[in-house]
């Protein structure tokens, strides 16, 4: 079971990294590259060790604000040109400012893409480290052989010194010079180098900063399409009441909860094509749909303490007769939690709007949940208890989604204002 001591800040970010960079296949472990070689910039540059973890922090995370595969590409191919006001770098600042533990390192975020040359005003020591880190990532090719490209990255980095921090560039030729640096860089297990090197402070976050943080999470998932920016709204706040009426205990309807806002974090897998397909998905599309209950389980349960968490988040497409995706677990494997998590998944899905239909009524809704169970689908003791209490539950869900949707507005309203005032 999670505990509060066991909860990594930086464990979550790492994961939540790699969860973004399902994105673009095309740029495995991206993230985890820049934060590795930001890392040894800001360490070369000997920076203060809380300026080192907010960086490293803010790199893990640096292009969450690119919602979808063709904004990661299009920032990738800009290269060396003038990013400073990008879309996704604004993006990813306002989902991750109001959180106090990432405040900073969201700072950072706004402006990894300044130009030292060009900058208007002063930006952050950090930002010009994430920068320089992000663009070196792009050079490194992980399809050749890596000791061999440096003299040319190096040509390259030299051409465009000027929109560099010099102090950055200093630091880098020196550790340039290091066939190690290079090495690992390169390599995929970057991940597992750099949490033995820096020195985190192992913080207690409790369970209300740990439910502050999955919300952002979500945020992540269901902001990147008008028709699911509060689904993990509705289905956390379904989770929590539905638990809440069964009687567990007060710690495991918070962690519920939780799992509610992440249960849909592997639709980052998913393209915007298909989570925005006004109708019924093609066999195709419906297969890469069902990968991403997978990807959830893969990229949560590699956060310590979050294993009971990550089945609950992932298993929501289970059934009790063992025909769900992806495990296809039944009996035991399929926890009582796991299982509220599927009905709250399927009651909100089936009472929410959607850009193809209108949600359902009582009635119609409990008579598609007690069809489920008839056929072994879902569990009968909570469906009763949805049945006696749909109201109370249904009511809820509206006032999550309805605050999620404004939420989702008020975000968008600010994004708009930051394309016309440059800042």
């Amino acid at each position: 079971m999670f505990t509060e001591s066991e909860f990594s800040l930086f464990d979550f970010v790492a994961s939540i990294s790699e969860a973004v960079d399902l994105i673009s296949p095309e740029l495995n472990s991206h993230h985890k590259k820049v934060a590795y070689i930001a890392y040894y910039i800001a360490k070369e540059m000997e920076l203060q060790e809380k300026e080192v973890n907010d960086i490293v922090l803010a790199s893990n995370l640096h292009d969450i604000g690119a919602f979808t595969n063709e904004e990661r590409m299009q920032v990738v191919l800009a290269m060396f040109k003038d990013n400073d006001s990008d879309k996704h770098s604004v993006v990813g600042y306002e989902l991750l400012r109001k959180f106090m533990p990432l405040a900073d390192a969201a700072i950072l975020i706004r402006h990894h893409h300044a130009h030292f040359d060009k900058a208007v005003r002063e930006v952050p020591i950090g930002s010009y480290v994430i920068h320089l880190a992000d663009r070196l990532s792009i050079l490194i090719n992980e399809n050749s052989e890596v000791l061999g490209q440096v003299p040319e990255i190096l040509s390259k980095i030299d051409k465009e010194q000027s929109i560099f921090h010099p102090d950055t560039l200093t630091a880098f030729n020196q550790i340039s010079k290091m066939e190690y640096f290079w090495i690992e860089a390169c390599s995929i297990k970057t991940d597992n180098v750099l949490p033995e090197r820096i020195q985190f402070h192992k913080k207690v976050i409790d369970l209300k900063t740990l439910r502050d943080l999955a919300k952002v999470i979500s945020q992540i998932v269901d902001f990147r399409s008008r028709f699911t920016s509060s689904h993990s709204s509705g289905v956390a706040a379904v989770a929590l009441e539905i638990a809440t009426i069964s009687g567990f205990s007060q710690r495991e309807c918070k962690l519920i909860e939780i799992a509610g806002f992440l249960h849909d974090l592997g639709k980052l897998a998913v393209s915007n094509t298909i989570l925005e397909k006004n109708g019924k998905l093609n066999h195709e599309e419906f297969n890469e749909m069902r990968k991403h209950t997978y990807y959830t389980y893969s990229v949560l349960r590699k956060i310590k303490g979050f294993e009971n968490i990550a089945s609950w988040a992932a298993y929501h497409h289970e059934r009790i007769d063992g025909n769900g995706y992806p495990f296809h677990v039944k009996g035991e494997d399929f926890s009582k939690l796991a299982r509220v998590m599927a009905v709250a998944d399927i009651v909100t899905a089936i009472t929410e709007d959607r850009p193809y239909r209108v949600g359902m009524e009582c009635e119609k809704a409990i008579e598609i949940l007690s069809d489920m169970v008839k056929n072994g689908g879902i569990d009968d003791g909570i469906v009763e208890l949805v049945k006696n209490n749909f109201s109370r539950i249904n009511d809820v869900r509206i006032k999550a989604q309805q605050e999620a949707t404004q939420e989702y507005n008020n975000f968008y309203n600010t994004i708009s204002f930051y394309n016309v005032v440059k800042v």
